[in-house]
């Protein structure tokens, strides 16, 4: 009895043992498989996220999901949004990934900031004005992973913990290169619902072949931005250059000065109708955008706020959308007890993510800014104004075919740097600093890897 006792003891050991060696080697295997993509969201979401991995994989992108709970007990770091970054660059060198989807924004809508995937701040100071932002959101540090000397980029030279520090008069404290390694997208959900919902939209739009009689329409809504510092009718004049990068798309032209756009209800109208681009070249906050009519700083023409997204019944004729000269359009930290920049009116989430996030229409996909944005008094675009961005975010699609949506946004980043190399030793208010911070806050809310127009 003894025997068969001792025998039964170490066949149970043995096979614990050849079953974690199998396991240990399994995971030796995965961890070398290249992929594509990297979704990371919290375990809350990943039931309903499933989908949207099998889609990916069955369109060629291969996909896997990452929980933050999983980065934070297996990656270091000095607070949680280094930990993701740390696992991201893991991601890169033993992936081979090249593209990041956040999926999750804040918990819930009380003041303080919860967060069911990390964000980080830049501290770039600057005023606006009268107004101060001493900081603002930036996913452009997840994307930034090496320095030029290829090192991790940690947005911190200093070591004090304060990130992308550029003091108002003063040289940078620090001096990330900025250039994207990977492509970096978030979809800011705050519950499972609203992952469904941009799941499905995301889902439906790449499987269903898109039609020309709608896609190929390219929708821009424009005024006299700035009438008291141009002598021209600049996001007219800017959102003409765009048309300009789209050989084979129809415009339609929302303008202020012909009488085309003159209030919201033509802004509804042509974005029901469908149409694979709108741009919207103007003024924004978090639940607002409008512009001026020409050559009259005093009034305002309103094309879309939150409210008047109940309107919309585009359905599955989504357009990517661009709001980058919007001010805080993109601004994924509102709530309704803390609604900055809108006048003491609550909301339960800012203007780009209510339009992608939309059911049965809106955007499939919203690029704008996070915080104050800054438009370049040259007409010919010198010194990095926002509109630069935004225009070229046209040639990327239009004239260098780059059809995959994060491409399209980084190498933008990457065009908009070589063609304004940032010198971190000035210290005027101004400068430099305004070209940094434009490209920091102009955000991809959206999915990096999405294919626009869809499989055909």
């Amino acid at each position: 009895m003894e025997k068969i006792i001792t025998l039964l003891i170490f066949g149970i050991i043995l096979f614990s043992s050849i079953g974690v060696n199998a396991i240990s080697n399994n995971t030796k295997l995965i961890n070398s498989e290249k992929y594509d993509m990297v979704i990371i969201a919290p375990k809350n979401f990943a039931r309903s996220i499933k989908p949207l991995v099998v889609h990916k994989n069955n369109f060629g992108i291969k996909t896997f999901l990452k929980t933050t709970e999983e980065i934070f007990n297996e990656y270091e770091g000095r607070d949680k949004a280094e930990q993701v970054k740390y696992f991201i660059k893991d991601a890169i060198e033993n992936h081979d990934i090249s593209y990041v989807l956040f999926i999750g924004g804040r918990k819930g809508q009380l003041p303080k900031e919860r967060w069911w995937v990390p964000v980080r701040y830049s501290h770039l100071d600057r005023k606006y004005d009268q107004m101060i932002e001493r900081k603002f959101l930036t996913d452009l540090y997840f994307a930034d992973i090496y320095d030029e000397s290829g090192n991790f980029s940690s947005w911190d030279n200093d070591g004090n913990g304060i990130f992308g520090e550029w003091p108002e008069s003063s040289i940078a404290t620090d001096t990330p290169d900025l250039y994207p390694d990977i492509c970096v997208g978030r979809l800011p959900c705050q519950n499972r619902l609203e992952v469904k919902i941009i799941v499905r939209k995301i889902i439906n739009y790449e499987s269903t072949p898109s039609c020309d009689s709608w896609f190929k329409t390219m929708v821009v809504i424009a005024g006299d931005t700035y009438p008291e510092k141009t002598s021209y009718y600049d996001g007219e004049v800017y959102t003409q250059k765009g048309i300009d990068n789209m050989t084979g798309f129809n415009a339609v032209k929302l303008w202020a000065s012909d009488g085309t756009f003159q209030s919201w209800k033509d802004v509804v109208r042509e974005f029901n109708k469908g149409c694979g681009f709108i741009w919207f070249s103007g003024h924004g906050n978090p639940s607002t955008w409008s512009t001026h009519p020409p050559d009259d700083n005093e009034n305002w023409i309103t094309g879309l706020k939150l409210r008047h997204m109940t309107l919309l019944r585009n359905k599955h004729k989504q357009p990517i959308c661009i709001t980058g000269s919007g001010c805080f359009n993109s601004m994924f930290n509102v709530s309704i007890m803390n609604s900055p920049w809108v006048y003491g009116i609550p909301i339960p989430k800012c203007w780009s993510w209510a339009l992608a996030s939309k059911i049965s229409g809106g955007s499939i996909a919203t690029i704008g800014a996070t915080a104050f944005s800054y438009e370049s008094p040259d007409l010919n675009l010198g010194f990095g104004g926002i509109e630069w961005l935004d225009i070229h975010f046209f040639e990327e699609y239009g004239k260098n075919n780059k059809d995959i949506l994060g491409e399209a946004w980084g190498d933008t980043i990457s065009a908009f740097l070589d063609t304004f190399p940032i010198n971190w030793n000035d210290d005027s208010k101004t400068g430099y600093a305004l070209v940094v911070k434009n490209v920091e806050q102009w955000l991809l809310i959206g999915d990096p890897s999405l294919k626009i127009g869809g499989y055909n």
